[in-house]
């Protein structure tokens, strides 16, 4: 817990020289930190407790009312307080606390009732577990909403340039636009929300509670990454225009052409973006693919499916796509695999910058 940011605190009613020697076998307490006790409290207004609060790790001899003056004085210090207990007066505190965590076995139906949680196995160790837990999750959410809307951002300014760049109306048809919002975006965003958690994890302090879920480079990541994905797609639709047109029997331009080679970019870009954020920091090839399977194999899917609206007859026409060559798929998946390049070459950026500043 201390290597994750948080200070474990022991409140107890045992005797002052009982808790500290627990606490310094468990390494709560160092031998030459000093142990509160309940008459000390007492003596104490509320602002000089919240003025210890922050250097003692240890009180003892204390009665229910103390604990609940200990929890609102950490609360007054803006710290995020997680409380156990187990008897009936323990009800007050836990109800005070950001987290109340009542134990499942020896605990009380009142401290149960006053909880937030309920720790089963009464196992501090499960306390950890869980707060690792919770960081994965919180990261893996994070990481779904850079995917869908750095996407999403991608798409719609594709979308709306067609038009002011004089090609012809959108690029997109509204069968092929749902088609990319359910199985292109969706498909792989369920499987990076499963992503499994990194030893770092534990190793950083925690994010403030009341932060924006875009805090943190967020929201400057989609509009950065929805902006090149844009940027690359519409070039390539520009060249795909101007190709069609002049590969096209008496030159008459075939927009199911060019049209079906942006869906295509679109579309298997937002594979290798799937791809490459598995991680902030470290480089695709250096994650273990086995760590999630379900990435990779929403990522085969998808592009395979993707294909097979391109190269199946039904599908082809059920879409309204065109057949592309091979030189076209090519240069669909060329232009496509720029976005993986451009967030793999910001992680090089970043640990280059870093190891100057």
């Amino acid at each position: 817990m201390r290597a994750a940011g948080i200070r474990p605190v022991m409140i107890t009613g045992d005797h002052q020289l009982t808790a500290k020697a627990i606490a310094q076998d468990l390494g709560i307490a160092k031998p030459t930190d000093t142990a509160l006790i309940g008459q000390q409290l007492e003596q104490m207004s509320p602002e000089e407790l919240e003025r210890v609060v922050e250097n003692v790790s240890v009180y003892a001899r204390v009665s229910p009312e103390h604990k609940l003056r200990i929890v609102q004085a950490l609360r007054h210090r803006h710290h995020v307080v997680a409380m156990t207990g187990d008897g009936v007066n323990d009800a007050p505190a836990l109800k005070q606390a950001d987290i109340g965590v009542a134990m499942g076995i020896t605990g009380t139906d009142v401290s149960k009732e006053a909880s937030d949680m309920v720790l089963l196995d009464d196992n501090f160790a499960t306390i950890v577990a869980a707060v690792e837990e919770g960081r994965v999750v919180y990261t893996n959410i994070r990481r779904f909403i850079r995917y869908i809307l750095g996407s999403n951002i991608g798409e719609v300014l594709t979308i709306a340039a067609a038009p002011i760049l004089g090609l012809g109306g959108v690029p997109l048809s509204p069968l092929q636009i749902l088609w990319m919002n359910l199985v292109t975006d969706g498909i792989p965003a369920l499987a990076l929300a499963v992503e499994p958690g990194r030893p770092i994890v534990m190793q950083q302090p925690p994010k403030n509670p009341k932060e924006s879920i875009f805090a943190r480079g967020l929201g400057s990541y989609m509009i950065r990454i929805g902006l090149v994905l844009a940027i690359v797609t519409i070039a390539m639709m520009a060249w795909a225009y101007n190709y069609t047109q002049q590969n096209t029997a008496g030159g008459t331009l075939d927009p199911a052409r060019w049209k079906t080679m942006v869906f295509t970019t679109l579309c298997l870009a937002q594979m290798g973006h799937a791809l490459a954020i598995r991680s902030n920091s470290k480089l695709f090839v250096q994650i273990d693919p086995r760590s999630n399977p379900y990435l990779i194999a929403s990522v085969v899917l998808t592009s395979l499916l993707q294909l097979m609206l391109i190269y199946i007859e039904p599908l082809r026409n059920f879409f309204s796509t065109h057949f592309l060559t091979f030189t076209e798929l090519m240069v669909c998946i060329g232009f496509s695999a720029l976005i993986f390049v451009w967030i793999e070459l910001e992680k090089l950026f970043i640990r280059w910058y870093r190891t100057r500043a």
